[in-house]
């Protein structure tokens, strides 16, 4: 046994070099990991034997194609590493900030990631700074270890190696999710049981939308066809503004904000007001995004299509909007309609200088088209400033105007203290809560340029509807939540949707129909937003809007979050009732979303 021992010690001095390099893809695996983890590096869940190896074939398999392609491998661990390091950076604060992993189809989404990121002030945490200095310690150890570089046969056995290595890895990723717990809504689950890498691989195996149960464009039609021949083109077409506010939301829903934080100060008094006013529909907003994903809230809004229907985590405005689809903006356009979107920030952002043309839209105002001298409200043009480019725009148009405009002010992060802000919103123990603070201070200024919007309309002498809603909740800290709901009796379940939900009004400045929705409920998706927004006006719907629309007396709220009847009884997506439920809805969608047949708006005169 002595003599075995020594005989292993010999061979490792004599192939410290190799045995140095096979150690490097096995250090990189356990680094990425632990960042993944966080804080909670302490507590790595335990590998099964076989996700362990499977991920380690992945790191073997790229060092040793790599080089088996240089024919370095110092360079290669150099490399590599650092490349492998940077990923567990950027996914541990991708988890950190929006409670995801970095999955595949982040990379539609990878020029809005770093332009969001670049406002961000960032906290290095201690696990993080322990990695950094251990990867610089290694990599220095590989600078300093003299490794000929590899011969002809050498390369071409590396590589053969890799390529059976990367097989088995891609077969296990293929067929991953029928023998591993895999979750679209549960991402970092799913990515710290199978490992970072392994989970990122099998997601890709998820990436597209399967086809639903029974689908055809026959069975499209067959189903829309039941619904009613709309009436003959309307005569009266009022003015349509759609804001979508950035991360407007009603914390007071989930608490009582006075007992908890001793805020007495209400700061949204003209958006509560309007649940009492003349002409105005309110309610609450169930929208797929938390804390960010606003593109996600504003497809379903402008579309009727419900994101419940498609992967957790990715974003159809990017992903599925290839080709001309029907949307509001078309919709109206049929009708007469201008059809005008505007955001105050950069066009590119979440693809909508490619997604709205598709959608119907003229003319999309961005960023380049406000003053340069501007003020800014931190470091994003406010709501006021906005909506005067709106008022302008609304009085230089000629056709019955419409416009979706999603606003920038209350954008992320909360986190910096800005000379040109000052935060007007105080509370008991603020100081402990400075994001809360912030963000409460800008819903207040928000609350107040709606105000004066609403009555900019109030006066104007051509019928105009404004509707209003936020994208999703604030990414502001997890304790705030979490002392507003420590007294609540709501199941988890409940309590995860109210995460989702947001305020919305649709208010007219002439007389509409109010008993016709005085039984609307109380709580409703986001995909029926934009058909009830032409209901009001008393506009045409497609047939698709028809379908759609008419679901809701059912089921007023379909969301991945969880799924609400009539009767108000809370369902999971994937209940039976819910799944037998919604199975045409499925059907009519993907048709309305992948279907060549449906590339443009068909609306009925």
């Amino acid at each position: 046994m002595k003599n075995n021992l020594l005989k292993l010690k010999t061979a490792l001095i004599r192939n410290r070099r190799s045995v140095f390099f096979y150690l490097t893809p096995l250090f990189s695996f356990i680094l990425v990991e632990i960042l993944q983890y966080g804080d909670q590096s302490l507590c790595l869940h335990p590998f099964t034997f076989g996700t362990f190896w499977i991920n380690l074939l992945f790191y073997f398999a790229v060092y040793m194609i790599v080089r088996a392609v240089t024919g370095r491998p110092r360079l290669t661990m150099v490399l590599l590493h650092t490349i492998f390091l940077l990923i567990g950076i950027c996914n541990h604060f991708s988890i950190d900030i929006r409670n995801s992993p970095i999955l595949p189809w982040d990379l539609y989404a990878a020029g809005t990631a770093f332009s969001v990121l670049s406002n961000q002030t960032f906290k290095i945490p201690l696990e993080m700074i322990i990695c950094i200095i251990l990867s610089v310690v290694w990599l220095v150890f590989a600078m300093r270890t003299q490794v000929p570089k590899l011969s002809i046969r050498k390369r071409l056995s590396s590589m053969g190696i890799s390529a059976i290595f990367l097989t088995v890895f891609t077969l296990f990723s293929m067929f991953g999710p029928n023998i591993f717990y895999t979750s679209t809504w549960k991402q970092v689950t799913a990515s710290r049981q199978n490992g970072y890498i392994f989970n990122f691989c099998m997601d890709i195996g998820i990436l597209f939308v399967d086809e639903p149960e029974g689908y055809s464009a026959e069975a499209a039609d067959r189903i829309l066809s039941s619904m009613e021949q709309p009436e003959a083109q309307p005569e009266d077409t009022p003015n349509i503004v759609v804001i979508m506010n950035e991360t407007f939301s009603d914390m007071s829903m989930f608490g009582d904000l006075e007992k908890e934080f001793g805020l007495t100060e209400d700061v949204m008094p003209f958006v509560h007001s309007l649940e009492d006013a003349e002409n105005c529909i309110t309610g609450q907003l169930v929208v797929p995004a938390f804390g960010g994903g606003t593109c996600n809230s504003e497809y379903e809004a402008l579309t009727g299509n419900s994101y419940a229907f498609f992967k957790g985590g990715s974003y159809p405005m990017l992903q599925y909007v290839q080709g001309q689809r029907e949307s509001l903006a078309s919709i109206l356009k049929e009708q007469g309609y201008s059809a005008t979107a505007m955001h105050p920030y950069y066009g590119t952002g979440w693809g909508r200088n490619r997604s709205y043309p598709r959608l119907g839209f003229d003319k999309f105002i961005t960023l380049d088209d406000f003053p340069e001298d501007i003020q800014l409200m931190r470091r994003y043009i406010s709501d006021r400033d906005d909506y005067d480019m709106l008022k302008k725009e609304y009085e230089a148009a000629e056709n019955p105007f419409f416009m979706f405009n999603v606003t920038m002010q209350n954008h992320c992060g909360y986190d910096t203290v800005y000379d040109n802000f000052e935060e007007s919103v105080s509370f008991t123990y603020d100081y402990a809560y400075p994001l809360a603070k912030q963000y409460l201070s800008l819903i207040k200024e928000s609350d107040s340029a709606i105000e004066e919007l609403i009555e900019y309309f109030r006066q104007s002498e051509e019928p105009t509807i404004v509707v209003f809603f936020g994208d999703h909740q604030a990414y502001i800290e997890d304790s705030f939540y979490t002392e507003l709901f420590q007294d609540s009796n709501k199941s988890e379940a409940e309590i995860e949707l109210d995460k989702h939900t947001v305020p919305y009004f649709i208010w007219a400045n002439y007389e509409i129909d109010e008993e016709k929705y005085s039984d609307l409920p109380e709580r409703i998706s986001a995909n029926y937003l934009g058909a009830l927004t032409l209901d009001v006006a008393g506009l045409n719907l497609s047939q698709y809007q028809q379908y759609v629309y008419g679901l809701m007396d059912e089921w007023p709220v379909i969301s991945s979050s969880g799924c609400v009847d009539s009767n108000g009884y809370l369902y999971s997506l994937d209940d039976p009732k819910v799944t037998e439920a919604l199975a045409d809805y499925k059907i009519v969608q993907y048709e309305n979303v992948f279907g060549e047949s449906k590339k443009t708006t068909q609306t009925q005169d």
